[in-house]
Order: structure tokens, then C-alpha cells, then sequence
């Protein structure tokens, strides 16, 4: 089993040099890690973070979030890896920076490999391994443009390998949060992954460019010290025409603890997931749990922020 999903992986990264033969929309894009989640916390909650994101993880999920400081920090590191099916490893460390009270950068560095992928030419015993690497390297900015609106964009360079074959490109990301008349309701929305990459085995990946807009409602219960939140995201893929729904909900205790729960709808691979998290002086440290589908296992997400 462990080498037939290993086989499988390898299909799935190699999609985007295959002629599209319509069997599967899924197969429409590459570069399939830009469709992941980053952070414990995201992942936890099911990805609904538009509109929810704040700091170093708001460079993957919505650039516009970076102007959202962590408590009373102007800056945050972030540091996030998570064990995926069989050999499948995700790195991710962001930081974002104020800048005054209007603007502020953030810089991104995302990494998926995926080891010990079989070379085979021929029935029988394989005639050695590879790995496949794809790599994200990020810059973002966002200003505020009044007290209920932020927008943000994000440049990112993209870079594939495959054995021997190599294609690099490039893609934007364009984001807004907007708080709205209604205390503690605010909005988010997200164009990302707009752009091109050069050509991998004389076939062009193509990225895989999505919509994610949603609310986000935030319960202040002062007496403990505490919140109740909760979030949803519609998210569509243009090359795929696939639409998932994502939700999530968390509850921070005493400003120390937190709880959450996520669930996304519309997933063949994904389902529920659950999570939680440890706050202590400058240090966040979340845990997300998924339960994949289809006997691919579980998937594990570690991070750790540091606000500076």
C-alpha cells in the first residue's frame, strides 16, 4: 500500500505534464500545495480564514491581514510543519512587519516534498527514487485605507522540480478584510495564485487560481477573558470548477487556550478536523489534526508564532 500511494503521488504531481484527456478536473492545475493551509490554527479551522487571518499566516491566506498585529506586537515570525500522506512534508515560515499604523510587508517561504518516489521503467524491482519539491518565495504588502478596510497584495515566485524536469513562474494574490456595520463581523475576500508558469516536459502547469470570500464573527466574553469565534469561507478553483465550502469555530480561554473545529464541505480528501492551541508571553503554538479520506491517513500540522 505504502508504495502504490507513493506511485499515486507521483501522478498527481506529474498532472500538470500530461495532456488534459478531461478525465479529471482535479488534474487541471498543478502545484496542488497552493491550495493548503499554513498555519494550526487555519487548519484546524477548516481553512475559513479570509476573513479571520491575522499576521505572518495572513501572507499565504490573505495579504491584507499582516496589518492585524498579535496582541501588542508589531511583528510576528511564524514557523508551521505539517506530516502529510506517507513521505509528504509541508514547510512554511512567513513574518509580517508594521509599519506605522497604515501599512506593513510580509515575506513567505512555502515548501512541499515528497520522498522516495520509485523509478520504474518496467515491471519488477524499481530502479531507484526520487524526489519531487515544489517552492514558494513570497512578498506582501498592505495598507489600510480607513478603520474598516484593508487590502493587501502578495508577489510570489513558484518553482517545480520533477526528477529532472523544472519549471518556474510566477503568481499574485489580492486581498481585502472589511469590517462591517455590525459589531464584531467583519468580511474577507481573496483573488489568489493569478499568474503563469514556464513550460514542465513541453506542457505549461497551469496554477491553480481561486476565489475565497467569507465572514467572520468574533464573541468578546470579557468576564473570562475570553472569545467565541467562528468562520466560513466559499472557496472556487477556476481551472478545476470546483467549489468547497469551509468552516470553522474556536473558543479562546482565558486569552490562553483555544479550541477548535472545521469541517470542509464539498472534499473528497478532506472532512473534519480539529485542533488546539497554547498561548504564553510571546509565543503561539498550535496543533491541527484532519482525518483524510479514502485510506490516506491522517494529516498532522505543527506551528509556532513568535511575536516580537
Amino acid at each position: 500500500m505504502k508504495h502504490i500511494l507513493k506511485i499515486c503521488l507521483g501522478v498527481i504531481l506529474l498532472s500538470p505534464c500530461l495532456p488534459d484527456t478531461g478525465y479529471a478536473q482535479a488534474g487541471r492545475s498543478g502545484l496542488a500545495f497552493l491550495k493548503l493551509g499554513v498555519s494550526g490554527r487555519g487548519l484546524a479551522m477548516g481553512d475559513a480564514m479570509s476573513a479571520l487571518v491575522s499576521g505572518a499566516a495572513a501572507t499565504y491566506y490573505n495579504p491584507a491581514g499582516i496589518l492585524v498585529a498579535s496582541g501588542t506586537s508589531n511583528s510576528q515570525l511564524m514557523f508551521m510543519h505539517r506530516e502529510w500522506i506517507q513521505d509528504t512534508r509541508v514547510e512554511f515560515l512567513g513574518s509580517s512587519i508594521l509599519l506605522g499604523n497604515e501599512d506593513a510587508i510580509g515575506f513567505s517561504l512555502n515548501s512541499t516534498t515528497v520522498s522516495s518516489i520509485e523509478i520504474r521503467t518496467r515491471p519488477g524491482t524499481p530502479e531507484g527514487t526520487f524526489d519531487a519539491r515544489d517552492f514558494s518565495l513570497g512578498t506582501s504588502y498592505a495598507h489600510t485605507f480607513s478603520e474598516v478596510l484593508r487590502i493587501g497584495v502578495t508577489g510570489k515566485f513558484l518553482y517545480q522540480k520533477i526528477l529532472i524536469d523544472e519549471s518556474a513562474g510566477f503568481g499574485i494574490d489580492l486581498g481585502t478584510q472589511y469590517q462591517t456595520s455590525i459589531e464584531n463581523l467583519s468580511v474577507g475576500a481573496v483573488l489568489a495564485n493569478l499568474g503563469s508558469m514556464n513550460g514542465l516536459r513541453g506542457e505549461q502547469p497551469k496554477l491553480p487560481a481561486l476565489l475565497r470570500i467569507g465572514p467572520a464573527y468574533s464573541l468578546p466574553l470579557e468576564s473570562m477573558k475570553s472569545k467565541v469565534g467562528a468562520a466560513s469561507d466559499l472557496l472556487y478553483i477556476f481551472p478545476e470548477h470546483r467549489t468547497y465550502l469551509n468552516t470553522g469555530g474556536e473558543f479562546v480561554f482565558n486569552e490562553t487556550v483555544a479550541a477548535r473545529l472545521g469541517y470542509q464541505f464539498g472534499s473528497e480528501g478532506r472532512g473534519f478536523s480539529g485542533g488546539v492551541g497554547v498561548s504564553y508571553g510571546i509565543f503561539l503554538l498550535d496543533y491541527a489534526f484532519a482525518h483524510l479520506n479514502a485510506d490516506l491517513g491522517n494529516a498532522h500540522t505543527f506551528s509556532l508564532a513568535l511575536n516580537l
